[in-house]
């Protein structure tokens, strides 16, 4: 189900389980209302939603991230989401404008998306009268 990204990163905000849940629930859900239009494509399994007990994050989770961004924009249209970082273990982690770029991408293919779901034109009509 769709939630609502935070777009409004700032230095000092903290990255949380929620955070990573809501990016990682909102890319699959981007993926299922792709399928409407588009043919399945490539895309990272991005695994189990985090618990407080899982034991932190790590660079190849965030790595899946961008590269599922990556790859809606390869199976859809290739909407401008700006520039992919790698992560590495042991390096600096995310940061917030990272985190608002990666956010903001996904309101921006959702919105997208959704926009030419609901904008496709039907054709209603009845067979034969409608006696079957």
């Amino acid at each position: 189900m769709w939630q609502q990204p935070k777009t409004d990163w700032r230095e000092n905000d903290f990255f949380n389980i929620q955070d990573y849940n809501r990016i990682k629930g909102n890319l699959i859900e981007i993926r299922s209302q792709a399928f409407t239009l588009w043919p399945d494509f490539d895309f990272e399994d991005m695994g189990e939603d985090k618990t407080y007990q899982d034991y932190g994050f790590h660079a190849d989770e965030i790595n899946r991230f961008e590269a599922n961004i990556d790859h809606v924009c390869a199976g859809t249209y290739p909407f401008a989401v700006g520039n992919r970082k790698t992560f590495y273990d042991n390096q600096p982690f995310i940061d917030w404008r990272e985190l608002n770029r990666i956010e903001e991408a996904c309101r921006f293919i959702h919105n997208n998306i959704q926009s030419r779901i609901n904008g496709r034109k039907k054709l209603a009509f009845t067979l034969n009268g409608g006696a079957f």
